[in-house]
């Protein structure tokens, strides 16, 4: 199993977060996760579009556009496309959830840019430049999940602002990224801004 990412937990003092109230002050290793692609067995939904920009569409089923905010509410691949300030995307579904964005740019100066309930999200870039941009709660989170948080593809991804999992961040084969992953108390967390590929 090929090592990408070599992380160094310090003692980190946060405050307003449930569940993040210290990290631990310990060092270790954290080995790439092989990447399971996702097939009919896993995701039970055919892939959905969305492209945003002064209008948002959406075409497949799982998702829809209501109040600035794009709701994901069943398992499967989403390709987002385009560019949006001001909402978010949410995961409403517990079951696998894959989003691939094809040249995206989602600002939400107000909160995250994407939050999820899914026991595992991956977020994918692919076909360029994309951008996730959020300050949700204290801590200045850009993706909040609740399951494991899997970063992958080959195209370039920045992610400005925090980064949090419940259970646990994975970076795929062939993504190089050194950065530093704080184990707190509720979960694991990215403290700022990162770039990948």
């Amino acid at each position: 199993m090929k090592k990408i990412a070599i992380i160094s937990c310090f003692l980190l003092a946060v405050s307003g977060f449930s569940g993040c109230s210290a990290a631990m002050a310990e060092s270790y290793t954290v080995a790439a996760q092989p990447y399971r692609a996702f097939t009919d067995e896993n995701i039970h939904s055919s892939e959905c579009r969305i492209e945003l920009g002064d209008e948002v569409f959406v075409s497949g089923q799982g998702a829809w556009f209501s109040s600035n905010n794009i709701t994901i509410s069943e398992g499967g691949v989403y390709t987002i496309s385009g560019s949006y300030s001001g909402g978010s995307i949410s995961i409403t579904t517990d079951d696998p959830v894959k989003l691939t964005f094809e040249n995206a740019d989602i600002a939400n100066d107000g909160g995250y840019a994407v939050e999820s309930k899914s026991s595992k999200l991956v977020i994918c870039s692919e076909n360029g430049s994309s951008r996730l941009s959020g300050s949700g709660n204290d801590l200045g989170v850009a993706v909040y999940s609740e399951g494991t948080l899997l970063f992958a593809g080959s195209g370039e991804l920045t992610v400005d602002g925090s980064v949090f999992s419940a259970e646990n961040i994975q970076f795929s084969r062939g993504v190089n990224v050194i950065c530093e992953i704080l184990r707190t108390d509720g979960g694991f967390i990215i403290p700022g801004t990162f770039s990948i590929n």
